[in-house]
């Protein structure tokens, strides 16, 4: 035992003798490789970095198609989990926004390259964007030989973000808005129309009134129009979230459109039909219902009973459907899908009744008939002026909670330290790897040393 002592104990002091012996090499590579390290971070172009952190929106506040995305469960790795902290960072890191700050800060002639997409990917290079989902932050940090430059690009990247998310128009209820308001102008000038054509005609024919009679028959036809337009309104709206969703999902997962229309046409199944069928022949129960005994009446109360009945087993229905796909990510392309057949069943069955009535009006005197026909058409876009109004201001009510602000918590300030290079850094480096590279060097010379004196004492053997 005390010999292997002795041994190790030798074999330490004679490692740390070879050292000794070569200890100048050591000393003269840590001093080239200290002084190297301090020359090159000295002469090194000075980097400046400067960082601008926003709050992100809480997912409460947001609403539309971007967080009912955020909001789907996820399956079979079809959706990532999509935040509005993962739709920031996504603005913040495309083209787009490199391109407003290039343009905004005028940089053609800060980076080098003869083309503007090389200088304005040279630009995306020295952005770094990270998000914070523990205090829900995102920080845009930007690095540059000038300080000031630095801080001027990280702050116009929140206006890049601010004004790509208003032009990207990606609140669903800004875009309701937009097209209520479109509709409603359109009403509003149908409703002019109207009046004037009625009034010429009274005054041409001097008829000013009908019995009370075809006047019930008048309102009737009218409140079912008005049901039928507004039931054509709600189906071009669902239409048009329905292809915002497929795109959305075409851009952030892997589904293609083919995939997307094989899934939504499964909302046209055989059994599915059936029900349809069946809705469409309740709707035109409660609508004839409806109109001959009012609202509150027992048989009005227990048709639509029959028709909500006939929904929820169809609702069933599609969320069987949903448990067979395996994957529930989808459940929202199936509920727009069934609310456009819902108000198409609906039309339908309103086409139907609308007949009717037209042709109790169509018995009506020549001059009668056409007076009842322009009361009904004014009649009409009265009644949807006024639904539309009504929407048209719960679609702004519904904008206004889900618009979406930039807070900013701290904007970027023109740094008065560098951060690249750290002179102590490089050559804390630089002394450490010398003195290893060093110690190595030593034992290698030594080891060759010998392998040459056994070669030539093997030679002389």
């Amino acid at each position: 035992m005390k010999e292997d002592i002795n041994t190790e104990e030798i074999s330490l002091v004679e490692l740390f003798h070879i050292i000794w012996k070569r200890k100048n090499l050591i000393i003269t590579l840590f001093i080239i490789s200290v002084l190297s390290a301090l020359v090159y971070s000295l002469l090194s172009p000075k980097i400046y970095s400067a960082s601008s952190i926003i709050l992100l929106p809480s997912e409460k506040g947001t609403s539309g198609l971007s967080s009912l995305l955020s909001s789907l469960p996820v399956n079979i790795g079809l959706l990532g989990g999509i935040t509005p902290g993962a739709n920031f960072v996504a603005i913040l890191k495309s083209r787009r926004a490199a391109e407003y700050v290039f343009d905004k800060l005028k940089l053609d002639n800060y980076f080098e390259g003869k083309l503007r997409e090389e200088k304005i990917e040279a630009l995306r290079k020295i952005v770094r964007i990270t998000s914070n989902e523990k205090e829900n932050t995102i920080t845009i940090t930007v690095e540059s030989k000038d300080p000031k430059l630095s801080a001027d690009i990280a702050n116009t990247y929140i206006e890049a973000l601010e004004r790509t998310i208003g032009s990207l128009n990606i609140s669903s209820a800004k875009r309701e808005r937009i097209f209520i308001e479109e509709q409603l102008k359109r009403v509003e000038k149908d409703l002019r129309i109207a009046e004037e054509k009625l009034k010429n005609f009274q005054e041409k024919h001097l008829l000013v009134d009908i019995d009370s009679e075809a006047k019930v028959l008048i309102n009737n036809l009218a409140d079912l129009s008005a049901q039928r337009e507004s039931c054509e309104i709600s189906i071009k709206l669902a239409r048009r979230n329905l292809d915002d969703l497929q795109n959305m999902l075409m851009e952030q997962t892997n589904l293609q459109k083919k995939d997307i229309l094989a899934i939504t046409s499964l909302t046209y199944t055989s059994s599915l039909n059936e029900w349809r069928e069946k809705l469409i022949s309740q709707e035109v129960d409660l609508a004839l219902l409806s109109l001959e005994y009012g609202p509150e009446h027992p048989k009005v109360v227990a048709a639509k009973a029959s028709v909500d009945m006939t929904k929820k087993v169809m609702r069933d229905e599609i969320e069987r459907i949903s448990k067979a796909i395996g994957n529930y990510s989808l459940d929202k392309l199936f509920s727009l899908q069934l609310e456009i057949v819902f108000n198409e069943s609906k039309m339908k069955a309103l086409d139907s009744v609308i007949k009717k009535y037209e042709k109790k009006l169509s018995q009506l005197p020549s001059l009668g008939l056409e007076l009842g026909r322009l009361m009904r058409e004014l009649k009409v876009q009265e009644t949807i002026y006024t639904l539309l109004t009504s929407q048209y201001e719960q679609a702004k009510v519904n904008e206004a909670k889900e618009n979406v602000t930039i807070q900013v918590i701290d904007y970027a300030i023109p740094p008065t330290k560098k951060s690249k290079p750290s002179t102590t850094l490089n050559v804390l480096i630089a002394g450490v790897s010398s003195i290893f590279l060093g110690i190595f060097l030593v034992f290698f010379l030594d080891f060759w040393k010998k392998f040459r004196e056994e070669l030539k004492n093997m030679e002389r053997a």
